[in-house]
């Protein structure tokens, strides 16, 4: 993971107010993959703070996902 990386995702949750960001990623999530996001829920339901934990998961996953976008982008633009 890079920092750019780590940066460009904090600023995509900066710029959405309140809990949108999280509840548009969780929503993408549960139409590109299920099972994941039923994952998600089900370890966060397990613990004293549900909302935390789906949140770090979810915000894993998008930092995760955008580290393979711009990998696939250096691959494409270095041929």
């Amino acid at each position: 993971m890079t920092k750019e990386t780590g940066y460009a995702v904090c600023r995509e949750l900066e710029t959405e107010p309140n809990n949108d960001y999280i509840i548009e990623l969780l929503e993408r999530l549960e139409g590109e993959n299920p099972c994941v996001a039923e994952f998600i829920s089900r370890m966060a339901i397990q613990h004293e703070d549900p909302v935390g934990i789906s949140t770090a998961a979810l915000l894993v996953y998008r930092l995760l996902e955008s580290q393979l976008e711009s990998n696939c982008m250096k691959k494409q633009l270095d041929v």
